[in-house]
């Protein structure tokens, strides 16, 4: 990951999107206060703080250029995935007021977290598709109490198969490549 993103930060790789499953696991970016930093919680170069990644969740790498040079507009663009997505299952979804991640109906699904050198992005969107949700108990997902957390299955009332979140996400990546897509 980190290889093309430094060949996509110099130019020579036009970049990918990536859609990951991760076995668990626990990563703590760059905000995250030392005294929620402990053993088996591993450091990244990201923003944010600590959250989780495992299965049942769909994480998006965007490998890319920014479509403009403005990390504020890749963030709103981050979120414009988020709840687009959820729109996909039905769902009314909300960009955080005071942070990033996505929510549905004052729940999080979706947590934010990138590194942006040379204007190449690096990390992504986690998004929770279906999944068990007491690993978030462990940590303070974002700063935030565990019991925001919620998954876009749960929001929708009925089973949401990765396949199904997977061809959603696959849908809407033009708001994250394209500079002219509004968010």
């Amino acid at each position: 990951m980190r290889a093309l993103h430094a060949a996509v930060a110099r130019g020579t790789e036009p970049g990918a999107i990536w859609l990951v499953e991760h076995e668990p696991v626990y990563t703590a970016g760059r905000a995250t206060p030392p005294d929620e930093l402990r053993p088996g919680i591993v450091p990244i170069e990201r923003g944010g703080k600590v959250t989780y990644h495992g299965p049942g969740q769909l994480t998006v790498y965007p490998l890319v250029r920014l479509p403009k040079r403005d990390v504020r507009d890749w963030l709103r663009r981050l979120e414009a995935f988020g709840v687009r997505l959820a729109a996909r299952f039905g769902l009314f979804a909300e960009p955080s007021i005071d942070g990033t991640g996505v929510f549905v109906a004052d729940r999080k699904f979706a947590s934010i977290g990138v590194h942006v050198k040379s204007w190449a992005n690096l990390h992504g969107i986690s998004v929770n598709v279906a999944m068990d949700l007491a690993p978030w108990r462990a940590v303070r997902p974002c700063g935030l109490s565990p019991d925001v957390m919620t998954d876009l299955a749960r929001a929708a009332g009925r089973p949401i198969a990765m396949a199904e979140a997977i061809a959603a996400a696959t849908a809407e990546v033009s708001v994250l490549t394209d500079p002219d897509v509004p968010v």
